[in-house]
């Protein structure tokens, strides 16, 4: 059976620490592939860029990562609840096993999400230690600190696949 990390979220947009992370859990070992899963609504907040730049900027920030981890759109036409992406991707994709990758944080707003006990038996889930944790190996980069920073015009240079900030810059998101 295929064991696949649903690496799913906002990306608003795609930074250098989601493309960290996406490596990391197929560096782990874990997983024999990584499905990354833009959310075309979060229900619990606002987005401030369109699906479809989110999505295009996530193939662009993926892109180089080889074909274990690939971007899909498995939620576009879906409620933004994870509960009805578990229920279409276990009945879709039979062979496989998902499990849900979130920050640690995360744990403690999942008994918020929709239906959760349902969809705790459906997935799996990880949680990963963010920054400012210092049991986390990941960068402390957060999709909030770049629009900020993109709305006043200052240096993305480092906080994200330069392919991303190019598409930022082209389609004056953020500003």
């Amino acid at each position: 059976m295929s064991r696949v990390a649903l690496l799913g979220g906002s990306f608003d947009p795609p930074h250098s620490a989601h493309v960290q992370v996406a490596r990391h859990l197929l560096d782990s070992g874990d997983f024999d592939e990584v499905w990354v899963l833009p959310s075309p609504q979060n229900p619990l907040k606002p987005s401030s860029s369109s699906f479809e730049d989110r999505l295009a900027m996530c193939r662009l920030a993926f892109a180089d990562l080889g074909s274990a981890i690939q971007v899909r759109d498995d939620e576009r036409g879906l409620s933004g609840f994870t509960i009805d992406l578990a229920r279409k991707l276990q009945a879709e994709h039979p062979g496989r096993e998902f499990r849900f990758v979130g920050g640690s944080d995360l744990r403690a707003e999942l008994p918020r999400w929709k239906e959760s006990a349902e969809l705790q038996q459906l997935l799996g889930f990880v949680f990963l230690p963010r920054p400012p944790d210092p049991a986390s190996p990941f960068l402390p980069i957060s999709a909030s600190e770049i629009r900020a920073r993109a709305k006043k015009g200052l240096p993305l240079a480092g906080m994200l696949p330069p392919s991303v900030e190019r598409y930022i810059q082209e389609h004056r998101l953020y500003r």
